[in-house]
């Protein structure tokens, strides 16, 4: 029995398809959360790669996104938060340093996720970011990840969850 055909099929659609495929998990609930212990954040972005980095600051922590986005004239403003994570856990590292890190490609391959995150998206890639204020504290920085990683659930975050989703989201995995 020749299966080539399908075979080849199946290559193909893989191919095209099957490997941007990732399970997104959008709770009215979670996203409904509103007791961040921030009132506002500025945020900017940046297309992935390095030609915008200098609008990074380089003197300041704070909380930052991956997302993937393509503007168009055509399609509906759209977006999909992919990871969030934050500059200056426990130091004074600024979110220029720590964008610096998913620039280069001997601390990628190092992190399974991220790798494939930045292997496979980085033409459609956008890296958020949001300077927080100097009073905010290392341990309010990672409230403030943990809230939004909880709001969002981000496929490619893992570790920094609520315990209680950390828990029942690997129900799912």
């Amino acid at each position: 029995m020749d299966l080539s055909d399908i075979t080849d099929f199946v290559n193909q659609a893989n191919n095209e398809i099957g490997k941007f495929q990732v399970t997104m998990t959008l709770s009215p609930d979670k996203l409904a959360f509103s007791s961040f212990n921030v009132a506002s954040l500025a945020w900017d972005s940046i297309k992935y790669g390095e030609a915008e980095i200098d609008k990074v600051p380089g003197n300041k922590r704070g909380i930052y996104a991956f997302s993937i986005h393509q503007p168009s004239q055509v399609l509906p403003p759209h977006g999909h938060i992919l990871y969030i994570g934050i500059a200056g856990r426990q130091s004074d590292r600024s979110l220029k340093a720590r964008y610096r890190d998913y620039l280069n490609p001997q601390k990628i391959i190092k992190r399974d996720r991220i790798a494939r995150m930045i292997g496979t998206w980085h033409t459609v890639l956008r890296f958020h970011f949001a300077p927080i204020d100097d009073s905010m504290t290392s341990e309010q920085l990672e409230q403030l990840e943990k809230d939004l990683n909880t709001a969002l659930l981000p496929p490619f975050s893992e570790g920094d969850l609520e315990a209680d989703t950390k828990k029942k989201r690997r129900a799912f995995r």
